[in-house]
């Protein structure tokens, strides 16, 4: 949550009306940056520290210097170092496996520093930091503007959960001067706002406490019933705090003048787990597909596997979603809701390769709301106790 205080949330109003003065006022691309990157840097010492920011910044400065050496040279090999290198500071941050294999003398040299880099916004600035440098690499980014690309990594509203917004959109929103204010934009903006706050504020403080734990009701139900209850109420927290959150995010955004992306399409009406992934989280998704998906299929169709279509397939699901499984947390039941997923996608694909799509019946669309549903609700079982506890519960259940 963004507003821990009362001081935090005067200090983020107060900023917006500011940066909406000075942007639609003087119309100055380099004044919103320098104003914005003055704002993120106040705002977000409420939510990490000092150090924390600084260890992040000398990391934006090697990942922007190494956009611009892709952009030159277009060297496959400087990107996969960059990537490894990367891939392999997040890993040994949050992993306590990976730190393990190190052993103690990284820690006398590095460690208690890097250590120290707080887990908040770390996985987004992950992704976004990829993103820059894959498109670099690409050559896709339509400036490079360092001013917007600190901006575009600490951008205080999506900072810490997102939704994860492309550099181009976010650099075109942040420096374009050539529109009058958006009245409509920003009273969209403050609309989102509150009902993100009525969501994360209101609702799911009544739900979580019921939700987290099945517990709670084992004195009323059976275990089974407690066990299920539970179950359903933490689908609706999970998606009633996340989508809160986003909301509050974008509508803050809107109200600075960003079209940030959104990040949920009422995910559980999907009828299949296929449109689930298309409408939850949906730059999430969007960026496993882009950065993970799509180059596991391109690898896979490199080796003899590429005669088997069907293999290649689930084997990209299952990599993809292993990935997605670890991006969400370091323990053994985020790997197994990752593959939960990974599989669930594979047996869809095996039940619908070859066939035409036809326009589904209203039964068959209920049937499938429901299924997706259901499939859904058992994964975040699997993300919401840790391995000890799914073992207590399924010797209650079994």
């Amino acid at each position: 949550m963004l507003f821990t205080s009362y001081e935090l949330f005067f200090e983020i109003l107060l900023f917006i009306l500011l940066f909406v003065i000075v942007k639609w006022g003087l119309k100055k691309s380099w004044l919103n940056n320098l104003l914005l990157i003055g704002g993120n840097i106040v705002i977000l010492t409420h939510i990490v520290s000092w150090k924390s920011l600084f260890l992040l910044s000398l990391l934006a400065l090697v990942a922007y210097g190494a956009g611009l050496l892709l952009r030159k040279r277009k060297s496959g090999w400087v990107l996969a170092l960059s990537l490894s290198l990367l891939i392999l500071l997040f890993s040994v941050r949050n992993y306590p496996l990976v730190q393990s294999w190190l052993g103690t003398w990284w820690t006398d040299m590095l460690g208690k520093h890097f250590l120290s880099v707080e887990k908040i916004g770390l996985s987004y600035i992950l992704f976004r930091i990829i993103h820059w440098l894959v498109e670099s690499y690409k050559n896709t980014l339509r400036s490079r503007n360092f001013l917007s690309f600190l901006n575009y990594l600490f951008f205080f509203p999506t900072f810490m959960a997102g939704p994860i917004d492309t550099f181009n959109n976010f650099h075109y929103w942040m420096n374009t001067t050539r529109v009058r204010f958006n009245r409509r934009m920003f009273l969209a903006g403050i609309g989102r706002i509150f009902i993100g706050a009525v969501k994360a504020l209101l609702i799911v403080p009544l739900i979580k406490p019921y939700a987290i734990d099945y517990q709670a009701f084992i004195p009323q139900l059976s275990p089974l019933g407690a066990v299920c209850t539970a179950a359903l109420l933490y689908s609706l927290y999970i998606y009633i705090d996340f989508s809160g959150y986003c909301d509050m995010a974008i509508g803050m955004a809107y109200t600075m003048g960003v079209r940030t992306p959104e990040n949920f399409d009422n995910p559980y009406l999907s009828s299949n787990i296929s449109e689930f992934w298309k409408r939850w989280h949906i730059t999430f998704s969007t960026f496993l597909k882009i950065y993970v998906f799509k180059p596991v299929i391109g690898l896979l169709n490199r080796l003899p596997i590429a005669k088997w279509r069907m293999a290649v397939s689930v084997t990209a699901y299952l990599v993809t979603f292993l990935v997605c499984g670890l991006w969400h947390g370091s323990t053994l039941n985020f790997v197994l809701w990752g593959l939960w997923h990974g599989i669930g996608l594979s047996v869809y694909k095996l039940f619908t390769y070859g066939k035409t799509a036809k326009p589904l019946t209203t039964t068959r669309k209920v049937v499938g709301i429901v299924v997706t549903f259901l499939f859904v609700t058992v994964g975040w079982v699997f993300f919401n106790y840790p391995v000890d506890k799914l073992l207590v519960m399924f010797e209650l259940l079994f």
